[in-house]
């Protein structure tokens, strides 16, 4: 018998593996991040520096990374540094090049929920907290890159940021549009299974997506919402306010 070619369910299911292990501590995500966005091989001080962590805690998350295929690291000298006296050259991380996942978020919108619906169903400790923190945090990455690219310029105006989230939202499958002063209708969503499967976890998370991108864009502002579609309402609405507590 021939070798059975491997499914794109058991594909999906080995990126949730590795997903799982190598991204589920936030700590560990900044560190991926963090060498994503230098675009150039980056040493452990290097990382500890734009992280803002402990040098041995740096190495810890790195090597890890190596381990699950995201990294790739050797021992180098920077150019124009070599001969004697020059010392043990430092270990250098990059992204590896057969790495699937470098694209995240915008390729693994929908894994990511995947992924964490099935944590919250198999770990008793993934509580709904837990889910919708890394939530925020994944949206509020997708908010900084946006603004890293130029595109948005924090604190934004209440109507620069819900204009912000809706061009966000629209570019990962909500078909997103803007309504009145700070209101924003969402007609589709990329979760609609899952969401349909599980409303309270699936749309818990999504709304913490929402609000990590808000977060990045103005960071006194909140967003409340009044329907959704998963519950049986005809689309998504949510409100962009100013914060109670905001000056």
């Amino acid at each position: 018998m021939g070798v059975r070619a491997t499914s794109a369910d058991e594909r999906a299911e080995r990126d949730i593996g590795r997903l799982a292990a190598a991204l589920g501590d936030p700590t560990r995500r900044r560190v991926f991040f963090a060498v994503r966005a230098a675009g150039a091989e980056q040493t452990k001080d290097d990382i500890a520096r734009e992280v803002g962590i402990d040098r041995r805690l740096a190495g810890f998350h790195l090597d890890k990374l190596v381990e699950h295929g995201f990294l790739e690291a050797g021992f180098r000298r920077p150019e124009g540094r070599g001969g004697p006296g020059a010392g043990r050259p430092a270990k250098r991380y990059r992204l590896a090049e057969r790495e699937l996942l470098v694209p995240l978020p915008e390729r693994h919108y929908e894994l990511l929920a995947t992924l964490l619906l099935r944590a919250t169903r198999e770990a008793e400790v993934v509580s709904q907290e837990v889910l919708e923190r890394v939530g925020h945090d994944f949206g509020f990455e997708i908010g900084l890159a946006e603004v890293a690219a130029g595109r948005q310029t924090p604190p934004a105006s209440l109507t620069e940021a819900t204009e912000g989230v809706v061009r966000l939202l629209s570019r990962y499958g909500f078909a997103a549009r803007a309504e009145g002063a700070g209101g924003l209708r969402a007609c589709a969503c990329p979760f609609e299974e899952l969401a349909f499967d599980d409303p309270a976890r699936i749309c818990g998370l999504d709304r913490a997506i929402w609000r990590g991108m808000l977060a990045a864009l103005a960071p006194d502002a909140t967003l409340s919402v009044s329907a959704t579609r998963a519950r049986g309402d005809d689309a998504c609405l949510a409100t962009v306010d100013a914060s109670e507590t905001a000056g």
